[in-house]
C-alpha cells in the first residue's frame, strides 16, 4: 500500500491574458472581477498586491481560508520585493509570484518572490497589515487542534519561543514581526471596526477544518450565502474586500468554483444569486447520489456560463458518454480559462475507470487547449504511464519535473515511481529529502516507512508509520499498517489499538476490518472478531480481502464447534 500523490491543478498562464481582454485591460494584475471594492481573484497571491496598491497600510486583515497563507518569507527576497514595488512594476511582481508562471516552466521556483502560501507574510513585513486574524473553517478548536496548530505556525513562521496567548473560546494570539496573529473560528469572531480587509479564500467551503488535504464529501460545512451574510454583519464597511477561488495548487475542487462569484454577487449586490443556489443544489445532490442528476436550466448570467457547461461535462462523464464531456468542457475552457483543468480532472477520473487511452487524449487536449504543457498536466502524464505499466517512461518524465521544480508532491510522485521500479534505495532518498524541507510531510514519513516494510525493516517502517502518524493522527493507512506490524512481532494490544483506529477513521475498508479480526480472534475476542470479519465481507464480496475474511470465519465456526461439550 503507497499513500496516494494528491494531484494539483493549474491556473493557466493565458488567465491574465483572458482576463486583461475581457475586461479592457482595466484590471490590476490577476483579478478576474471588480466592482464596489470587492476583487475576485484566481491566485491568492494577488490579493496582497491589491492592499498594498490600495494604499492600506496598518491594516486589520479578516482572513477566512482553510491554509493560513503567511508563512516565512527570506529576507532577501522581501528586498528585492520592497524595491519592485517602490519602482511600481507589478506585472513583474505578478510574474514572479503567481505559480501558473512556474508551472509553465516560465519562472524558475527559485527566482519567485512569494505565492499563494505566503503572500500575507511580506505584507506584515512591510506594514500594510498590523492585525491579521486567521478564521479557519472549523467548528471549534480543543487543545489537540490548538496543539497542532501553534506546532504549525512555529514551524511555517520559523518562530524562536513565541508566546501564545489562550481564549476561552478556543482562539489564540502571538506576536508575528511588528503585528499580531489570531487564529480563531467563524463563531468565535467578534465584530470588527470599520475599515478591515474582508480576505474569503473559497476553500474555506471545501475543507472540514484547516490544513487537511482532505476535501470535505457530500454536503458542505459551511453554506456559502450564510457566510456571506455574518460577514457582512461582522465586518462592517470594509476597505475593501478580497475572494480568491483558490483552484490553482488543488485546494478547490473545480466544480466548487463558481461559488467564487456567487459570493462576489452576493457581496457586492447584497444577494445570492438565484442560479448559484440552483447549480450548488445539484452539485450536492450529485455528490450525495455519486450517480448522475438533471442538469440546472442554462443560466442568463454569461459568468455561470462556463460552471454549467462544465457542470454537464461532468455529468456527461458519469455516464461514459466521453465525446459529449470533452465537447462541453472544451466549450467551458474557451469561456473562462480555469476550466481547462477540468480536462485533467477528466484524465484522472478515466484512469480510474482503466480507460488509460482516453486518459491520455484528455490530457492532450488540455495541452493544445492552453499552447503548452504544465507541472500538473505532466504530472497527470505520469499517472497515466504508470497505468499503462510504462513505469521506466514515467521515471523520466517526473525526473525531468523535480529538477524544475523540487516541490515536495513532485518528488512524491517521483518516489512513488522508483518504489514500483523497485528502485528502493533511490526512493528512500527523495522521502529523505522531503523531510530534510519539510518536518512535517506525513505523506513523505508514511512512503519512507513503506520502503523499508517492502525491504523486511519492520522496526524502521514501524518507526516511520509512528511518525506519519504524529504528524497526522487521523492517517487511516498509516494506523493499519503499523497494526500489521506489531501483529506480526506478537505485540498484539498495540495492533489493536491501531487497528481500531484505522476501521474508526475509514470504517469502509474491509482490509482495515479483516486486520482488525485477526487480531481479536488471537487476543480470544471471538465475538468480536467474527463481527469484524463479517463487516469486512459485507464491504467487499471480492478479492483477497474477502477471501481472507471469508476463510477466518469458516475457522472460528470450527473452532466454535470443537469447543461444545
Amino acid at each position: 500500500m503507497q499513500a496516494k500523490h494528491h494531484s494539483r491543478v493549474v491556473l493557466i498562464a493565458m488567465l491574465s491574458l483572458w482576463v486583461s481582454a475581457a475586461y479592457g485591460g482595466s484590471l490590476p494584475p490577476g483579478v478576474v472581477r471588480q466592482s464596489n471594492g470587492v476583487y475576485l481573484v484566481e491566485n491568492h497571491s494577488s490579493a496582497g498586491m491589491l492592499w498594498h496598491r490600495t494604499g492600506q497600510r496598518g491594516a486589520t486583515v479578516i482572513h477566512l481560508d482553510a491554509h493560513d497563507d503567511c508563512r516565512f518569507v527570506a529576507a532577501k527576497k522581501l528586498e528585492r520585493l520592497a524595491k519592485l514595488k517602490r519602482a511600481g512594476q507589478w506585472d513583474r511582481i505578478f510574474r514572479l509570484s503567481d505559480l501558473s508562471y512556474v508551472s509553465g516552466f516560465k519562472v524558475r521556483p527559485e527566482d519567485t518572490l512569494f505565492d499563494l502560501g505566503n503572500f500575507i507574510y511580506p505584507c506584515m513585513a512591510d506594514g500594510t497589515v498590523s492585525r491579521f486574524i486567521w478564521v479557519l473553517p472549523d467548528l471549534t478548536l480543543d487543545d489537540a487542534a490548538r496543539a497542532r496548530l501553534k506546532g504549525h505556525l512555529v514551524s511555517a513562521l520559523h518562530l524562536k519561543a513565541p508566546a501564545f496567548t489562550d481564549q476561552a473560546d478556543g482562539s489564540f494570539s502571538f506576536a508575528l514581526l511588528k503585528g499580531t496573529m489570531v487564529v480563531t473560528t467563524l463563531a468565535a469572531l467578534p465584530p470588527q471596526p470599520k475599515g478591515a480587509i474582508l480576505d474569503l479564500d473559497i476553500d474555506f467551503f471545501a475543507f472540514p477544518r484547516a490544513l487537511t488535504d482532505i476535501h470535505i464529501k457530500g454536503d458542505l460545512q459551511w453554506d456559502p450565502e450564510a457566510v456571506c451574510e455574518r460577514l457582512v454583519q461582522l465586518v462592517p464597511d470594509p476597505a475593501l474586500t478580497t475572494i480568491s477561488a483558490s483552484v490553482y495548487g488543488g485546494y478547490l475542487p473545480l466544480i466548487f468554483r463558481f461559488m467564487a462569484d456567487a459570493c462576489f454577487d452576493q457581496l457586492v449586490t447584497g444577494a445570492f444569486p438565484p442560479y448559484a443556489r440552483q447549480h450548488l443544489d445539484v452539485v450536492l445532490k450529485m455528490r450525495r447520489a455519486s450517480t448522475p442528476v438533471p442538469a440546472p436550466p442554462a443560466p442568463t448570467n454569461p459568468i455561470y456560463r462556463p460552471a454549467h457547461q462544465h457542470l454537464k461535462g461532468m455529468l456527461q462523464l458519469m455516464q461514459r458518454d466521453m465525446a459529449s464531456a470533452m465537447t462541453l468542457m472544451e466549450a467551458a475552457a474557451s469561456n473562462s480559462p480555469i476550466y481547462a483543468k477540468a480536462l485533467l480532472d477528466a484524465s484522472e477520473a478515466l484512469r480510474h475507470m482503466g480507460y488509460f487511452e482516453a486518459a491520455s487524449e484528455s490530457v492532450q487536449r488540455f495541452e493544445d487547449l492552453t499552447g503548452h504543457s504544465t507541472t500538473e498536466s505532466r504530472s497527470e502524464h505520469v499517472h497515466v504511464l504508470r497505468g499503462q505499466g510504462q513505469q521506466e517512461e514515467a521515471e523520466a518524465v517526473v525526473r525531468e519535473l523535480t529538477q524544475w521544480n523540487p516541490d515536495p508532491h513532485l518528488l512524491l510522485l517521483h518516489g512513488g515511481v522508483l518504489t514500483e521500479l523497485q528502485r528502493y534505495t533511490e526512493a528512500r532518498e527523495v522521502y529523505l529529502r522531503i523531510l530534510t524541507m519539510h518536518p512535517q510531510d506525513h505523506l513523505a514519513a508514511y512512503n519512507l516507512a513503506y520502503i523499508e516494510e517492502l525491504q523486511g525493516n519492520a522496526d524502521d517502517a514501524i518507526l516511520h508509520y509512528r511518525q506519519a502518524i504524529a504528524l497526522r493522527d487521523n492517517f487511516a493507512a498509516a494506523h493499519e499498517n503499523v497494526g500489521y506490524l506489531l501483529a506480526r512481532q506478537k505485540r498484539f494490544r498495540e495492533a489493536l489499538e491501531h487497528l481500531e483506529h484505522a476501521t474508526s477513521i475509514s470504517p469502509k475498508d474491509p482490509g482495515a476490518w479483516a486486520g482488525l479480526g485477526d487480531v481479536q480472534a488471537v487476543l480470544g475476542a471471538l465475538e468480536q472478531a467474527k463481527a469484524s470479519y463479517e463487516r469486512a465481507l459485507l464491504l467487499q464480496t471480492d478479492g483477497p480481502e474477502a477471501t481472507h475474511a471469508r476463510d477466518s470465519l469458516k475457522r472460528l465456526a470450527e473452532h466454535t464447534k470443537q469447543q461444545r461439550p
